[in-house]
């Protein structure tokens, strides 16, 4: 039996909504996210290799631009907590705003931009598990320009939440989903014609041998990349363990993001 492979693995992703034949399944991801029906969308076609997966020029991230406004979008998908999230948004965000404009022309033909990140980490000092942010005057709250627009979403939140059958952007959500229920996974296919088509290429991808080797070698890129992460913390730990001796395991757990039960082991090593 074929093991369905991780819709949020960054390669499965970009192949589930980045190439031509997943047209609608990108638009009507956007359109339940977005709010509004998004149609007659250009996805920005990048192939992707054994070579270039790995990249970090955001080759993996999807492009697409909706033809009838010139409106772009960005999608990106971040598995890991490496604490510069808003930042590395913010730049991605401001490099497709300003792409192909040139020296000279009208600031008026910019055209708004909207970046979209799929998280699979707390981040937000907030209980929803989809957020929205424009600029705002910061006392009249009125809104400046709408050309700036950025979406984050919180699988660790979502998680928590009832899914709503009915509510289209959940069943995408549970559809992205690595241990959705089987039986969830049975309902949404029958409720969503989209999804159902989703799910078939999810399958075929799950049975391509060179899809599964793209995908274990960024499994593998990822796995690496968070044990450097976790190793560096548990360095930073042992530094404020040895360096504050009045410092409490919950205040390390807090400044380090590592769990309690590794702070307690930690202290036993460097606090005899």
């Amino acid at each position: 039996m074929t093991v369905r492979l991780k819709p949020l693995n960054d390669v499965i992703f970009k192949k589930l909504f980045g190439e031509e034949d997943s047209l609608d399944f990108l638009e009507g991801f956007l359109t339940a996210l977005l709010g509004f029906e998004v149609t007659d969308l250009l996805i920005e076609s990048e192939k992707l290799s054994i070579e270039n997966i790995n990249d970090k020029q955001g080759i993996l991230d999807i492009k697409a631009t909706m033809s009838q406004t010139n409106e772009k979008i960005n999608i990106e998908v971040q598995l890991s907590n490496q604490h510069n999230m808003i930042e590395r948004t913010l730049f991605y965000w401001s490099k497709l705003y300003t792409e192909n404009f040139k020296k000279g022309e009208d600031y008026t033909t910019l055209t708004k931009t909207i970046a979209i990140n799929i998280l699979n980490f707390d981040m937000l000092p907030i209980n929803n598990f989809h957020s929205k942010y424009q600029l705002f005057e910061s006392q009249e709250k009125t809104l400046l320009t709408e050309l700036l627009e950025i979406h984050f979403i919180e699988y660790p939140k979502f998680k928590k939440y009832t899914a709503d059958l009915n509510n289209n952007l959940h069943r995408w959500l549970l559809f992205l989903q690595e241990d959705v229920p089987a039986k969830t996974l049975e309902e949404v296919i029958e409720m969503d014609k989209t999804i159902a088509k989703a799910e078939s290429k999810l399958k075929r991808l799950s049975a391509d041998e060179e899809t599964k080797r793209m995908y274990d070698l960024r499994e593998k890129f990822l796995s690496d990349t968070k044990t450097q992460i976790n190793g560096e913390k548990r360095e930073i730990a042992k530094k404020l363990l040895k360096k504050y001796k009045a410092m409490s395991i919950s205040d390390v757990a807090e400044m380090t993001d590592l769990p309690i039960d590794q702070i307690e082991r930690l202290e036993r090593e460097v606090r005899p």
